[in-house]
């Protein structure tokens, strides 16, 4: 078995307000279907977001259709779910037109009930969860959610186990970022030999406990953070590459990331003293720009930089440019503090206690100092890493905590 895994293709995104974008964005997708087909794979897989917007342009509908009847001429069935992007609340959505032309298969939770060669319906409430089928193997999958939606779902069981799982959602474990937003842990999913995950525009495949968690990411760069090529010049110049695009594809569960090759976009990062140092600077970066690429540029300085001027340098040499100035002023810079300038004094004694080797024998010491700047009364030492809660019953339980210094107290 062995089949394309592709998420995100955001068509008709006109990045930075440029039409020529939303064509990059239809190449790279075709490119990697055009992949897909020479590795004769059996079915293929879009994790959500194949559209930027949910009620795209007739060109853009026209460029989608083009693309999946070729794998419709192979004979390759595609499982589809919606994204964020490309979802509505409406009964209709763009897929329901792309799966009455017989080029996708839309999972997910549906009102009608579907049967077909590749998909089969399993009831759930009113609704109907839809499926993908391929021989023995079933696919099971739903339109993004929020992780509020998607917990209170699967509550109630509603994706099974199952042998590849489709999804549009973040993963916490498995993007291993500082997630603050909408996010899902692995124990809150359906066990699955396989998750083909979307939302996600960077490629990551990770495998726990025997199975595969794999993004493969935008295919073509929807983000300055997705750059191809960095360039930071402040006092040195420093050159390092950015990530890579594509898809996977995936031979007995098992993922190889192919790479999909899309226009370079270069983020660059300059500081200047003046507008001829802005000026050098940047005409030293054009060594490494290529007359196709785009280039977002940052300035940091001081002093008054003519935006314009640089943008006229840079505009002859790349086929794009954005450039921004951010304002350093000498009351933004940073003044480290002197110890007793930003701690209390006894801040400052409990730090010189801390910072002994051999704290452990001025326990007492450090106890009597928080006694009396806190006026507590009634302390005593507690068992190293074991804390009793005390209160007004004096229950006896505790836990157990990371040893701290109150670790030693209890009052």
């Amino acid at each position: 078995m062995k089949f394309a895994h592709l998420a995100d293709a955001h068509l008709g995104y006109e990045q930075y307000h440029l039409p020529f974008r939303a064509e990059d964005f239809a190449k790279s997708f075709k490119f990697a279907v055009e992949k897909a087909i020479e590795e004769n794979v059996d079915f293929a897989i879009i994790s959500g977001d194949l559209f930027h917007r949910s009620n795209p342009n007739p060109k853009t509908i026209k460029q989608a259709i083009d693309i999946l009847s070729m794998l419709k001429r192979e004979n390759i069935p595609i499982f589809a779910i919606e994204g964020n992007h490309d979802k509505t609340v409406k009964d209709v959505s763009i897929y329901d037109l792309l799966e009455s032309l017989g080029l996708l298969y839309k999972l997910g939770l549906r009102r009608k009930f579907v049967e077909g060669e590749f998909v089969r319906s399993k009831p759930f409430g009113d609704y109907n969860l839809v499926y993908g089928v391929f021989e023995d193997f079933k696919i099971f999958g739903d339109t993004h959610r929020s992780s509020h939606q998607f917990k209170s779902l699967m509550e109630e069981r509603y994706i099974p186990n199952c042998d590849i799982a489709v999804l549009h959602l973040s993963v916490k474990e498995v993007v291993d970022l500082d997630i603050k937003d909408d996010y899902v842990t692995i124990s809150d999913l359906p066990k699955a030999k396989y998750y083909a995950l979307g939302h996600v525009h960077i490629p990551i495949k990770k495998n726990v406990n025997g199975s595969w968690f794999v993004y493969p990411g935008c295919p073509e760069r929807s983000d300055a953070r997705e750059y191809s090529i960095k360039i930071d010049y402040f006092d040195d110049l420093s050159i390092s590459e950015g990530c890579r695009k594509g898809f996977f594809i995936v031979e007995n569960f098992k993922p190889r990331f192919v790479e999909v090759g899309c226009r370079d976009l270069i983020s660059a990062n300059i500081s200047a003293k003046d507008q001829r140092d802005a000026v050098e600077k940047v005409k030293e970066i054009l060594n490494y720009l290529n007359p196709e690429s785009i280039l977002i540029l940052r300035i940091f300085s001081g002093s008054v930089v003519d935006l314009e001027d640089l943008v006229r340098i840079v505009e002859r040499r790349v086929r794009h440019v954005k450039v921004s100035l951010e304002r350093i002023s000498k009351e933004r810079e940073v003044r480290i503090e002197k110890p007793n300038e930003f701690f209390t004094e006894f801040e400052l004694s409990l730090l010189e206690f801390l910072k002994r080797p051999d704290f452990d024998n001025f326990i007492n010491t450090v106890i009597g100092l928080i006694e009396r700047e806190f006026k507590l009364k009634d302390f005593k030492v507690l068992d190293d890493f074991e804390v009793k809660s005390v209160g007004v019953e004096r229950e006896e339980r505790s836990r157990k905590v990371r040893r701290t210094l109150f670790d030693f107290v209890e009052g």
